[in-house]
This record gives C-alpha cells, sequence and structure tokens, in this order.
C-alpha cells in the first residue's frame, strides 16, 4: 500500500489512507521486514523528516542507536502474535528525530492484513511535554511536602471526602503524639473531644466546609494521643479539582493553650489588682506600662533627637545670619535685629524644650496636658520659621479661625509636629523653580474637632508611594533621617487625631491633621475617626 493514490487504489485503500493522513497522532506502517511504507503529514512534523526521506527506509531509522540491535527481535515476536497492543509496556520508549534529538513517546500497534501482505501500523505519540509536567508536579509535590513538613507550631494535613486522615506533618505529631504511621487512614475525629463526638461537631465542620468553602473554629479542646486536652483554633479549607469536584480538605491546627493561658493569668492578675488596690493602684500600673512602652521604643526616639534638635539649631543659624545683614547694613537696622536675636533667643529655648521632652520621654512622667489655643502654638512656629522662610525666598501666610475651642495637649510636641511640617514644606520649595513660593497654615472647627492644614506650592510628592510616606527613615530628601513626618504622626495618633497628606488642585501639597476638642479629648473611638472634608 503506498503513502500517495494511485489509479488502482480501491475506495477502502483510499479510505484508510484519508483516515491515517488525518490522526492527530503520528502514523507509521512497516511491512514484515521493517520497511516503512506509509506515513502520514503528523510524523514528518514529529520526526523532521519529509516524507520521501521515509518511505522504504528501515524503521530502525526511528529508533535511538542504544535499542536498535535488540528491535528486529521486538518486531519479529509482534507478527508472530499479531494482535493490537501497546508496545514496551513497563519501559520508557524513545523516538529518535532527524536532527539526532529524542523525545519520549507512547506508541499503539495494530497488525493490517493487505494485498501485499500483513504489516503494523503504529500509532506514536509525543509524551515528553507530559512527562516534563509529571516531574515538575512531582518536584512541586516534593517541595509542598518539604515546606509542610518544616512548619513547627502548626499541625498541617489532609482529610479526604469521608473525614479519613491522609498525611501529617511533624509539627501534627508533635502537637497531637501521632506518627503518621499510627494515623494516616483514621477518622479526624478522635481527636475530638467525647462531647463534640455526640454532637457531630467533627461532620458538621466538614459540610460547612465543603459548602462554603472554609471552616474556622473557635478556640476548642482537642485531645492529644495520650488522652489529655489542649486549646486549639482550627482553619478547614475545602480541596477541589479542576472541575470542581471535592477531592478533600487541609486542616491546619495550632496549640493555643499557652497563650490562652497566659491571657487569662493576665487577665485574672489585672482583676485582682483592681480589687485589692482599686483606682491609686490601677493608675500606677497604668503609668508603668506607659513607661515600658516609651523605653520600648528607645532606638526610634534616638533616631529621632538629631532630626528634633536640628530644626531649631537651623532657625537660630538663619536668625543669626540675618541678623548680621541688618548690623552690617548702611544704616544699621536695629529694629530687625532686634526681632532677629528675640527669635534666637526663642528657638534655643525650643531647642532646650526638645530636650526635655526627650528626658521626660524616658522618665516616669506623663506628657504636659494643657488646655489652650491652637492658633497660639501656630503663630509661635510662624514667628520660628521666619527666617528660614526668608532664606528660602518664600512666605509663610496663615488664615486662623477665631473663636476656636481648647484642645487638650501638649504643647511642646504640637509645636513639634506644626514645626515639621512648616520646615518639609519650606524646604520642598528651595529649589523648586516657581516664582511663587508660599506656606499657607489655616485652622478651622467642626462640633467634634479642630483641624489645622499647612498648604504649600511646591512641587508635589512626586513619585512617592503614600503607604510609605509616614514610615521611619523613608524620607524624600537627599539628607536626613526620614523620621519627621513618622514622629508627627505617631504625636497626633496620641493626641486621639489624624494626620494625613491630600495632593492640591494644581501643583503643592496640604498636610492636615485633627486634633479632638477639650471636652472631648480621650473618648473612645477618636483615633478610629476617618478625616472627613476641610472644614
Amino acid at each position: 500500500m503506498a503513502s500517495t493514490p494511485s489509479k488502482q487504489e480501491s475506495v477502502e485503500e483510499r479510505r484508510f489512507r484519508l483516515v491515517v493522513e488525518a490522526a492527530p497522532n503520528a502514523m507509521v506502517m512497516i511491512d514484515r521486514a521493517g520497511k516503512i511504507v506509509m506515513v502520514n503529514a503528523q510524523t514528518e512534523l514529529a520526526f523532521g523528516y519529509e516524507r520521501a526521506e521515509l518511505l522504504g527506509q528501515s524503521i530502525e531509522m526511528l529508533v535511538p542507536e542504544r535499542f536498535r540491535a535488540a528491535h528486529p527481535e521486538l518486531r519479529n515476536r509482534f507478527f508472530t502474535e499479531p494482535r493490537p497492543r501497546p508496545m514496551g509496556a513497563g519501559r520508557d520508549l524513545f523516538g529518535l528525530k532527524k536532527d539526532g534529538s529524542e523525545f519520549q513517546v507512547e506508541i499503539g500497534l495494530n497488525p493490517i492484513d493487505t494485498d501485499e501482505g500483513s504489516m503494523v501500523l503504529s500509532a506514536i505519540v509525543d509524551i515528553s511535554k507530559r512527562k516534563a509536567a509529571e516531574l515538575a508536579l512531582r518536584e512541586s509535590e516534593r517541595r509542598y511536602s518539604v515546606l509542610v513538613d518544616g512548619v513547627t507550631d502548626y499541625a498541617i494535613y489532609m482529610i479526604n471526602p469521608n473525614g479519613e486522615i491522609a498525611n501529617w506533618n511533624r509539627a501534627a505529631e508533635r502537637i497531637k503524639g501521632y506518627s503518621s504511621e499510627e494515623i494516616i487512614g483514621h477518622h479526624f475525629s478522635c481527636f475530638y473531644t467525647e462531647e463534640d463526638r455526640a454532637a457531630n461537631v467533627p461532620q458538621q465542620s466538614l459540610e460547612i466546609a465543603a459548602r462554603v468553602g472554609r471552616y474556622e473554629a473557635d478556640i476548642a479542646w482537642r485531645v492529644r494521643k495520650d488522652g489529655s486536652r489542649f486549646l486549639a483554633n482550627a482553619v478547614i479549607d475545602t480541596l477541589k479539582d479542576d472541575h470542581g469536584q471535592l477531592i478533600g480538605f487541609a486542616k491546619i491546627t495550632r496549640d493555643v493553650t499557652e497563650r490562652v493561658q497566659a491571657t487569662r493569668e493576665l487577665e485574672d492578675a489585672r482583676i485582682r489588682l483592681v480589687e485589692a488596690r482599686a483606682e491609686e493602684a490601677l493608675s500606677r500600673a497604668q503609668a508603668e506600662l506607659a513607661h515600658v512602652a516609651r523605653v520600648t521604643g528607645i532606638g526610634e526616639l534616638t533616631a529621632s533627637i538629631g532630626h528634633e534638635v536640628n530644626q531649631p539649631i537651623a532657625a537660630i543659624l538663619s536668625s543669626a545670619q540675618a541678623a548680621l545683614r541688618f548690623v552690617e547694613a548702611k544704616p544699621p537696622n536695629l529694629g530687625e535685629v532686634r526681632q532677629a536675636l528675640t527669635r534666637i533667643a526663642t528657638s534655643a529655648k525650643r531647642a532646650g524644650d526638645i530636650i526635655d521632652h526627650i528626658r521626660e520621654l524616658t522618665r516616669k512622667s506623663s506628657p504636659r496636658m494643657d488646655q489652650w489655643d491652637i492658633n497660639d502654638a501656630i503663630r509661635d512656629v510662624v514667628e520660628l520659621t521666619r527666617g528660614l522662610a526668608v532664606n528660602t525666598g518664600a512666605t509663610v501666610l496663615t488664615e486662623l479661625a477665631g473663636g476656636l475651642a481648647l484642645i487638650n495637649a501638649d504643647r511642646v510636641q504640637l509645636q513639634q509636629v506644626l514645626f515639621n511640617l512648616v520646615v518639609n514644606a519650606l524646604e520642598a520649595m528651595s529649589t523648586f523653580g516657581n516664582a511663587s513660593r508660599e506656606v499657607r497654615i489655616t485652622s478651622a472647627q467642626s462640633d467634634l474637632e479642630v483641624l489645622v492644614t499647612v498648604r504649600d506650592s511646591g512641587p508635589g510628592l512626586v513619585g512617592v508611594d503614600p503607604k510609605h510616606i509616614f514610615e521611619p527613615f523613608h524620607s524624600t530628601k537627599t539628607a536626613g533621617l526620614g523620621m519627621g513626618l513618622s514622629i508627627s504622626r505617631s504625636i497626633i495618633e496620641s493626641h486621639g487625631g489624624r494626620l494625613w497628606y491630600e495632593a492640591n488642585v494644581g501643583q503643592g501639597t496640604s498636610f492636615r491633621f485633627t486634633l479632638p476638642l477639650s471636652h472631648l479629648a480621650g473618648r473612645p473611638g477618636g483615633r478610629e475617626r476617618e478625616p472627613g472634608p476641610a472644614l
């Protein structure tokens, strides 16, 4: 039978040839001598030969050299007992391409009776991609097994749809006391108390997971191999195949006994303290806790000292330089010199206040909380930054609402925040080629809080990730530690307020913060309020 039609070709032969040609896999027909008498287009694609190069050649040309010696005997055996069957059952088979490369194949053999004698038609399937995928899957499963087995705090195991345990990691062995050999194949309900099993809790948890995709258990008692109980929280996730069919569950359990007991002991200690010492003892305990919290953050505080003290020092230097210019003027401008010296004295006092405040943070003392008008702090900061504004060619303007209600806050801390925001604004505009360099500070009030806005006409926070702008050591400037905004937000939030920023319409940036009014300060929920629209 030829690979191309002839005038003598019967209808059956033509139909057979067309079927072979349309097959999705490589099809090769050989005679008893192993000569190739027919191939299809897929054979050409699979092996890289033209059809004419294959016809009449020995089939061994498509067999890797290391297998060729044994191939004729295998062919003879097939012709001795011809019947449809796979070739090389239990062995890996390979085909040889024209370029000398090999690829893994599956081969099905079918005997064919023709006018020219018995022949065999081979269906050859390239399975190299499938084998590679299987290898990748096995490697992925191995890595997953290593990862899961390396988890030490969580018992992680799989459950089949019937609730039987399919695998077991080392943490599960440590927490529950069973080895994998002992527990695999058993129903996972053995970890539940008798009361839970009687209430059908294990089965209900699987049903909920199967229905909604996940089951999360509250802290509950579980039972170890030795019968002892421990407190655990657990999650059961549903596992489905690519067709959405349920194939099992993944269960993660954590022993939280020590954590729960520690929490309960702490709560018991707190209750006993309240009962024994009442309000006085409780206040002392809270003061101790506050001191520990401040000392715990001493590393961040240390990083901030240079930044915070450097601000009034910079103001002193700027005012001193201005004073020298006014003295050297013809005639000397003594009024301006007097104002510059006043600003120097004020900045020096501010530096001292900052050092005192840092010293207070490390002592067991509370912030100096007083009732006062936020506008007073704004005016003080405007004076402190006047010299820096002159040096940067900028103007600091204020629009302060009259009759503001008092706030309850530490004045030094709030001035620290305002100073940081104004100096940041001035520095942002110092290298910005804008004819109008302006910082505008406004104050306003609602029923619940006061709002302060520091708005600049600088370049804006271009290329800055808003998620990181208030993080410690994150700076938009080439110099500095990047602590100012982080410290400022901490101060505002410790007063029950919020600090955030907005991009201006047109250009520049506005930093805004709110503070609760004096009669609302300290109420629960003050820190949870989202910043509202500008007042």
